[in-house]
């Protein structure tokens, strides 16, 4: 009477393992094909990314020359998205003018295989961290941190630090610092006074240049989101004032700086040869979505005066 029981029992047992094995398997197989549908996608779309980039770059030259040497914001360049498609897949493509920031890189001058400090841009940023709200003694911290992190020399200024900071037992950078210019926004995390500030918040307004003292800002592109920037530059206090002379820009920009320029009180102490009509840098961001994946691209470009670009940083997401 208890044989049939155990066949059956039996049985069962092994249905079980098969069908548990079966899962494994089948579970394994779909996670194979996942990774290879996954590993196609990426390839393909880093070269239709690479490619329509170069598409873009193309057109944004070709712009240049009609436009010749003023840009505002109804500009067909700015104003229009580009799309890239092939049997699998589309791209967007988006280009915005990357000039209206300050560039903290722009707060050096490198002389003679040293980086010095220049007064003026100092005292901008100064300004432009005082109507941030940030203290007396963070804006100094963040500043000679800054300078550190650049000079090359091992002494720290009275706010700074040098290696024996950023390589002590308390910190987890764990590097000397790099005696160069900023490569990327995001190294000013490794400041000791960014324990303190809010990032997001510090960084609205902020950008860097790889390899470029550069620094210009294109009157005929600013937004309302400017206003910091723009009334530091001209140490302008009156926020609305300096609010409502973006608001009121010409529709067609201006053509001459000075035009614009004498609207601000302070107008005669500016840095020099930093408010343009036109652009030089330039954010190129294009995304790839299809049923499955995404991919997306994020480069800054540079367009000098001859019309050639230069491709200063490139961030791929897949």
């Amino acid at each position: 009477m208890t044989k049939p029981g155990v066949i059956l029992i039996t049985t069962l047992l092994i249905l079980m393992v098969m069908s548990v094995i079966s899962m494994q398997v089948s579970k394994n197989f779909y996670v194979s094909l996942q990774r290879e549908a996954y590993l196609d996608f990426k390839n393909q779309s880093y070269h239709m990314l690479i490619n329509s980039e170069k598409q873009v770059i193309r057109n944004l030259q070709k712009e240049a020359k009609v436009r010749q040497s003023k840009l505002t914001l109804s500009d067909s360049i700015l104003k229009n998205k580009f799309y890239y498609q092939n049997d699998l897949m589309q791209i967007e493509i988006d280009i915005s003018d990357a000039s209206n920031c300050f560039n903290l890189n722009s707060l050096f001058n490198k002389s003679s295989n040293a980086f010095k400090v220049r007064p003026a841009y100092r005292d901008w940023l100064i300004r432009f961290l005082e109507l941030k709200s940030l203290s007396t003694v963070n804006i100094q911290s963040f500043i000679d941190q800054l300078v550190d992190w650049v000079d090359q020399d091992n002494q720290p200024l009275n706010f700074g630090a040098e290696n024996y900071f950023y390589i002590g037992p308390a910190s987890q950078t764990q590097q000397f610092t790099p005696k160069r210019l900023l490569v990327d926004l995001s190294e000013i995390q490794n400041f000791p006074i960014m324990q303190t500030l809010d990032f997001n918040e510090i960084t609205s307004g902020l950008c860097v240049i790889p390899g470029s003292t550069k620094q210009l800002l294109n009157i005929n592109t600013l937004i309302s989101e400017d206003v910091l920037l723009v009334a530091s530059f001209f140490n302008e206090t009156n926020l609305e004032f300096t609010e409502s002379q973006i608001f009121n820009l010409p529709k067609n920009g201006y053509d001459d700086i000075s035009v614009f320029a004498r609207n601000f009180s302070q107008s005669a102490n500016y840095p020099p040869q930093v408010l343009s009509i036109n652009s030089q840098t330039f954010s190129l961001e294009g995304i790839i979505i299809n049923e499955n994946f995404s991919a997306s691209i994020k480069s800054l470009v540079i367009l000098d005066p001859s019309n050639t670009v230069k491709i200063v940083s490139r961030t791929f997401n897949f």
